[in-house]
């Protein structure tokens, strides 16, 4: 149980604990590559040593013949080579003898009349090749390693080995510029697990947002399911007052006196309100959710318009209004969900007549751009600037004393900008106010015209 609690941990937050593993990860392989490359740097270094090294004992190997030269000849020579590489710290020339090899001349005057019997100058004279070793001075307080090459010297006539040169040479820069390096990059490892811990700390925090966001998703999710299923379930009892309304006031279950047919008109209104937040409180989950279906379809919007006029014909008569449509000579077809657009120009006419109290509404056509504009123009109260730019936000509505007595939910006009979207176009507004609106649905046509 354990286990599969830890496998949808991580599945669950997968997401974080990959960035976790990355911000640990990638400061681990900065590290390890300068350390690598303080290695590799060590290394080359410590070779270039050893090929001067190599070089010095060379030149001194053919330049050097212990029986024709007196030792002054030779301290003198290796005092010279010395004085120029300061690597070198010492060069002995060691003669053979019965009992070991004896000083014949160094650089260090402290081994002068010297005889050493270490196996490393017998196993370096035995061999036909240089040797050479890494050693460690633990008598000083520095701890300097040095880096020997020991070789035979023959007699230039019989080519039979005579004599012994010890090259040494100090590897301590090398371990200087290590030591720094190392510092450098302990300081440096230092101050990015100190970053770490604080992205770390950081995303604890971002962690607990994270999942407080989710759990914010699943409540928003939850929330969208019960107005989904409440408007559902209240659409059939509504369906059900609205059928009897419509038969009292009809006269089927009995007559009625002027006063109680005037509170039933008043019941039946506010019927009509609930109906529409209802509708369109289901409308905003659906969008919200992605479950609004389109059936697209080639469609002359003009007929749309048209239908639209018929259902407000009656309130603009009552208001004096003038409401028509000036179509093209040809209209184009646009490719959009008829029964959809339907619910959005209704919605821009019924606001154009009931947010207008004298002059017109006018549906206008204009082919631009490939776009073919419909616009619905009035002669009503318009809109400041303020007013238009939070006009298409949920629950928006503009209050003043003119407003104030219109009824609305403010979720029609986002619910129409949003089905025009889905259907690749969009509404804007041009209004000034005391002067009229503009509400311009801009929806791409086809070029096939009936």
């Amino acid at each position: 149980e354990d286990v599969n609690k830890f496998i949808n941990f991580l599945k669950e937050n997968s997401q974080f604990i990959y960035s976790v593993i990355l911000i640990i990860l990638i400061p681990i392989l900065i590290v390890a590559n300068t350390l690598w490359q303080i290695r590799s740097s060590n290394a080359t270094q410590e070779a270039e040593q050893e090929k001067k090294a190599l070089l010095t004992e060379a030149v001194l190997v053919n330049s050097i013949d212990v029986i024709k030269q007196p030792p002054a000849y030779i301290q003198n020579q290796i005092d010279n080579i010395a004085k120029e590489n300061d690597e070198i710290k010492e060069i002995t020339i060691l003669n053979t003898k019965s009992d070991g090899f004896a000083v014949l001349a160094s650089t260090n005057q402290q081994n002068l009349g010297l005889t050493f019997t270490s196996e490393e100058y017998i196993k370096a004279f035995a061999q036909d090749k240089p040797s050479i070793n890494i050693i460690q001075d633990t008598s000083k307080t520095t701890n300097e390693r040095f880096l020997t090459v020991s070789a035979p010297i023959k007699n230039s006539l019989s080519a039979q080995k005579t004599a012994l040169v010890n090259v040494k040479i100090s590897l301590s820069d090398i371990d200087t510029l290590n030591r720094k390096n190392y510092s450098t990059t302990l300081v440096f490892l230092v101050v990015t697990v100190f970053l770490v811990l604080l992205l770390l700390i950081n995303f604890a925090r971002f962690f607990e947002f994270a999942v407080l966001f989710k759990k914010l998703n699943e409540v928003d999710k939850m929330k969208d399911d019960f107005i989904s299923i409440a408007t559902h379930e209240m659409k059939t009892p509504m369906a059900a007052i609205k059928g009897y309304i419509s038969m009292m006031m009809e006269g089927l279950v009995g007559k009625f006196d002027d006063k109680t047919r005037d509170h039933l008109l008043k019941i039946n209104t506010n019927i009509q309100r609930l109906d529409l937040l209802l509708s369109e409180t289901l409308d905003v989950s659906r969008l919200e959710q992605g479950r609004m279906q389109f059936d697209m379809q080639p469609y002359d919007i003009s007929k749309v318009v048209e239908q639209s006029i018929k259902m407000s014909l009656d309130q603009a008569i009552t208001k004096g209004l003038k409401l028509s449509q000036e179509k093209l000579e040809r209209m184009p077809m646009t490719f959009i969900d008829p029964d959809r657009i339907q619910q959005v120009v209704d919605n821009l006419i019924g606001n154009a007549v009931k947010y207008t109290q004298k002059g017109s509404v006018t549906v206008l056509y204009k082919m631009e751009n490939g776009q073919l504009r419909v616009i619905v123009k009035d002669t009503g109260i318009g809109m400041n600037e303020e007013d238009r730019k939070g006009l298409f936000t949920k629950f928006y509505r503009i209050k003043n004393e003119k407003t104030v007595d219109i009824a609305g939910t403010g979720l029609g006009l986002w619910i129409a900008r949003e089905i025009v979207r889905k259907m690749n176009g969009d509404i804007l507004v041009n209004s000034k106010e005391n002067v009229g609106s503009e509400f311009i649905i801009s929806l791409p046509y086809m070029k096939e015209k009936v």
